[in-house]
């Protein structure tokens, strides 16, 4: 998504209901989301993996894996705005089900197709399905350390990268 600085906030650990049309064959629950990042017009959701993998099922829905299912909820929850979801690992190493999921659904018609049976609206929001992983996160930060027009958005990003190092993620 192009991301403007006004109006962006990004929030984490964010409990988010399944869409209603869900509720009638059992209700799932609400999905805790790692990283929500939000403008007027686009939402973007991240599941962060460290040394794990995806789940690949729900309590109620046996074909229901994680990254369909943050699909499903992270699309509802935008509502009209453009919806991305995001699967940031540490490699493939860890999260080979993961990997092979977001491939998957990175054919956005395909993602679609999973989620017809409650999704009549098509998922129009729908934008992109990703892998990111914890190298891309430190050369992004990297850039807004050395490039943030304030102060302490260079500080928080030195912070972060420090701590990516530390933990030997980057």
């Amino acid at each position: 998504p192009r991301l403007p600085t006004a109006h962006t906030t990004v929030e984490l650990w964010v409990r988010v209901s399944p869409p209603p049309s869900l509720l009638t064959d059992g209700d799932e629950g609400d999905s805790e989301v790692d990283v929500v990042i939000e403008a007027p017009g686009w939402v973007w959701f991240i599941e962060a993996k460290y040394r794990s993998d995806v789940s690949l099922e729900t309590k109620v829905r046996s074909w229901r894996d994680q990254v369909i299912r943050n699909i499903d909820v992270g699309s509802h929850y935008a509502g009209v705005r453009d919806f991305y979801f995001s699967l940031l690992i540490l490699d493939e190493k860890y999260s080979k089900l993961g990997v092979e999921m977001v491939r998957k659904h990175s054919d956005l018609e395909t993602a679609r197709a999973a989620l017809a049976g409650h999704r009549p609206d098509g998922l129009p929001n729908l934008k992109a399905v990703r892998l990111l992983t914890w190298q891309d996160l430190g050369v992004v930060l990297c850039a807004a350390r050395d490039s943030a027009r304030h102060a302490d958005e260079r500080d928080c990003a030195a912070r972060a990268v420090k701590w990516l190092t530390e933990k030997r993620l980057f």
